[in-house]
């Protein structure tokens, strides 16, 4: 029995109708609905054979309506009309309508329509059946050996006496393409089926099955005598197909290469599976993109890419300066000259960003000898191997070297405040000796210049003042416990003119050396002790 909905908001058309269906059909069950809106419940709760819709209807029209459905539900509607307007016919058929009437119905054109409608169910039970015993027979075989066998003629390798095996599995060997759809996620033989029953509905023969080497491609055959396996409208069909995957099984991202017709799948259909594969791998650079038909692939399987040399030139000099700003804008260069089709294949890609990343690590000593050499290695191989596309693979790389600069610039730091405590020591040594900002930056093997600056930065005081309070803490500690002469003191803080020495002393304390001791003295004997 067929069963079919009418959805009309005039209740006299209704009724007219359905009379009309009874006496062609009277074994049809028929179902109404006054507007699209109330429609749409039905259409999800059963599949009709048959949808009859008015064009002009309140809150959402006819064609409103159809848009709404499924897609698969669109190809079972039959507009009616009483306008004889091409522009709904146009917009009807563009959306998939199985036919278009108009008002009042003749009844010779709806006799017409029930045969093809009955054509039509016919035809889907058939390739129902047809899918039916064709995963019955998958089933019945052993999984492992089917798989191998399919993987095997996958990838070329099938010998000659097993093609025998291969005709009964596959359901068709003619001409045809093959596919490659891939997801992020594993693929599973449910997932393989649903694919296969919606590149079905094309109108053409296919057969997916999940790839033994990854389990997360389907690869797809599609068959048909048509040299259009791959032209814009099949890549437009097979992305509204994985779509409609996506978004039954939350699938994540889905992407199709399409490689081009063969005269027979069972001899070539590895050869167009192999341009299918290629020309997904486009997917690593237009992630936006999620069909590839092989005939217009911008990827050039014997392209290597090439560092230009002025960017890694920049690079080191990036790391070895510190500066974050022009490594990013260096590597940038890079991956901006990478990224100009012809593309090069993401595994060659990655295994240039890694020769990359390797070489710079080795050219500089402090990253080449640290103790986060060996993980800077094990980054570079984690985050060329795992990055997913492009733009990822440049965020990763940049990450990497920004952790270079970063560590060469702590060791850099490091190594200046271990510079500065030795200048600090060797004064301390050296005080009472002849020495000068020039010889003690001579001594470190600095210029005076940047010794001078540096030293200044780093303790907030400049390197004649330090020295200065030095002497004279040393000179204070000559005169409160020994009875040295002055001039004696003097010479024994690096003083050689004691006058000079004299002044210096009195300029910081208000006294001069002579004066400081008799006032000390002076203090210790009101407290009745005696100098040490």
């Amino acid at each position: 029995m067929m069963h079919v909905l009418l959805v009309d908001d005039e209740p006299g058309h209704v009724l007219g109708f359905s009379k009309l269906l009874q006496r062609l059909k009277p074994d049809v069950a028929v179902s109404s609905a006054r507007t699209g809106e109330e429609a749409l419940p039905l259409c999800e709760a059963r599949i009709f054979d048959l949808i009859f819709t008015d064009i002009q209807m309140p809150r959402m029209n006819g064609l409103e309506f159809m848009e709404r459905l499924e897609p698969g539900q669109r190809g079972k509607v039959v507009v009616l009309s009483g306008y004889d307007f091409f522009e709904y016919a146009r917009k009807a058929l563009k959306f998939g309508a199985f036919d278009y009437l108009l008002k009042p119905v003749d009844a010779g054109k709806l006799e017409e329509v029930f045969r093809r409608a009955e054509a039509l169910n016919e035809r889907e039970r058939l390739e129902r059946m047809r899918q039916q015993e064709l995963a019955a027979r998958i089933d019945r075989m052993e999984p492992a050996y089917s798989g191998k066998l399919l993987q095997a003629w996958a990838e070329g390798s099938l010998e000659a006496e097993r093609m025998a095996e291969l005709c009964a599995l596959l359901p068709f060997t003619g001409p045809g393409a093959a596919l490659s759809i891939r997801s992020r996620s594993k693929f599973g033989r449910v997932e393989a089926g649903e694919l296969q029953s919606l590149l079905g509905r094309r109108g053409g023969q296919s057969f997916c099955f999940v790839s033994e080497q990854d389990e997360r491609e389907v690869i797809c055959l599609l068959g048909g005598d048509s040299p259009s396996a791959a032209c814009e409208a099949e890549a437009a069909e097979v992305e509204a197909v994985i779509d409609e995957l996506a978004g039954r099984h939350g699938s994540g991202s889905l992407a199709a290469g399409i490689g081009s017709r063969r005269e027979s799948l069972l001899a070539e259909g590895h050869l167009s599976l192999r341009e299918a594969r290629l020309a997904l791998q486009e997917r690593f650079y237009e992630e936006r993109i999620k069909v590839f038909p092989a005939g217009k692939s911008r990827l050039d399987d014997s392209r290597h890419p090439v560092v230009p040399t002025a960017a890694e030139s920049a690079l080191a000099e990036a790391i070895r300066a510190g500066n974050e700003v022009a490594l990013k804008a260096a590597l940038h260069a890079c991956f901006d000259h990478w990224r100009r089709p012809p593309f090069p294949p993401p595994h060659r890609l990655r295994a240039k960003c890694k020769l990359l990343l390797n070489k710079l690590l080795e050219g500089h000593e402090v990253l080449r000898e640290s103790g986060t050499h060996g993980n800077f290695l094990w980054e570079i191989d984690e985050v060329c191997d795992q990055a997913s596309g492009f733009a990822q693979l440049e965020e990763g790389c940049l990450e990497v070297l920004r952790k270079a600069v970063r560590t060469v610039t702590a060791w850099k730091e490091d190594r200046r405040n271990r510079l500065v405590q030795q200048c600090l020591d060797f004064i301390d040594e050296r005080y009472a000796h002849d020495i000068s900002l020039e010889s003690t930056a001579e001594r470190f093997g600095l210029s005076p210049g940047y010794f001078s600056q540096y030293f200044k930065n780093k303790l907030n005081i400049n390197f004649t003042a330090y020295l200065t309070q030095v002497r004279l803490s040393k000179a204070k500690t000559f005169l409160e416990r020994e009875n040295k002469r002055i001039y004696q003191v003097a010479e024994a803080v690096g003083y050689s003119d004691v006058k000079y020495f004299n002044r210096v002393f009195k300029k910081e304390f208000g006294m001069t050396p002579e004066e400081y001791r008799k006032t000390l003295r002076l203090l210790q004997g009101k407290r009745g002790r005696s100098p040490e």
